[in-house]
């Protein structure tokens, strides 16, 4: 596990680039946005970025990782903070499945943890038993298939849907790019879709993105060996010969090229991900009329005429 570093804290504050401490800087504040309550549990907290925030704000936080380099960072980091900020952050090295906890907590997060557990199921049953009445869970992961190498599942809006157990709701879904969030809430009713139909349309959408990063993938292999090319050319000192200047100049055009070609293999991907956006919020207005319809007087009337006409005709 320490072996794989999460420098979010890092990322945070832009020490992995600007592009890349943005999108980190957009999910951990709709985190801590959406918290409500005082006593928060901030699952595989890592390098405590979002526990230090949300202790800025006087919550009481605890904040836990599996990984021993992770909270060793966190607690260097607490370090820097003021004094009242101190007091209200706790971090701890242990083993979410095995940890006994005292108390019961107004929200837990989440925090692009989920695609790291192979038993989801017994893991998010456990983080439901420990939240208070009207609690929420806040979650965010990355959405659709990321082949970082310790992650062990992909995640699309199915399976959020069949994670609503324990009498946990979906409360909000909200969409970071190529990540999702989502907020459950206890004792709120069921996101209700038809799971069959969204199957078939995410095993489509797995196909296409598959086949997206499958291209993405050769065409950065092909980029980091002219790459590689091209550095040897410059090392060295004049080309021998007017062929070997054009081999240079051909090998520059076709790594522009190629670059050009992952650019818009990115933006295919990412302007497919917009589309299943809008295709979920379509779905679900239209379950909102058809609920709407199906309760209406009118609605009643057409259903129970349909049934006798059907109970008919069987006669």
């Amino acid at each position: 596990m320490d072996k794989i570093r999460d420098k979010i804290y890092d990322a945070y504050h832009n020490e992995l680039g600007a592009s890349f401490g943005e999108k980190v800087r957009e999910r951990i504040h709709w985190i801590v946005k959406n918290v409500k309550g005082q006593e928060i549990l901030d699952v595989g907290c890592s390098q405590g970025i979002t526990s230090i925030l949300l202790g800025r704000e006087g919550k009481n936080v605890l904040g836990i990782d599996y990984s021993s380099s992770a909270i060793q960072d966190a607690l260097k980091n607490l370090e820097k903070e003021e004094e009242e900020t101190k007091k209200h952050v706790k971090f701890e090295h242990c083993n979410f499945f095995l940890k006994e906890f005292e108390k019961k907590f107004d929200v837990i997060i989440l925090g692009e943890v989920l695609e790291h557990i192979s038993d989801i199921n017994t893991f998010f049953e456990k983080t439901t038993n420990l939240i208070k009445d009207e609690g929420l869970i806040i979650v965010t992961t990355p959405f659709g298939i990321n082949d970082y190498i310790d992650h062990k599942r992909t995640f699309y809006f199915k399976d959020f849907l069949e994670l609503q157990i324990n009498s946990f709701g979906i409360e909000n879904i909200t969409l970071f790019g190529k990540w999702i969030g989502v907020i459950y809430r206890k004792n709120k009713e069921a996101l209700k879709i038809d799971l069959k139909v969204l199957e078939k349309l995410e095993a489509g959408f797995f196909d296409v993105e598959r086949t997206l990063n499958n291209e993405v993938a050769e065409l950065r292999r092909k980029v980091s060996k002219l790459t590689e090319q091209l550095e040897n050319v410059k090392k060295q000192k004049e080309p021998a010969s007017n062929d070997y200047k054009n081999k240079y100049i051909e090998e520059k055009k076709e790594k522009i090229k190629i670059q050009e070609e992952l650019y818009n293999a990115y933006s295919k991907q990412e302007e497919l991900i917009n589309n299943y956006k809008k295709l979920m919020d379509e779905k679900e207005k239209i379950q909102k009329l058809y609920d709407n319809l199906r309760n209406s007087k009118l609605g009643k009337f057409q259903i129970k005429y349909w049934n006798m006409r059907n109970k008919k005709r069987r006669i």
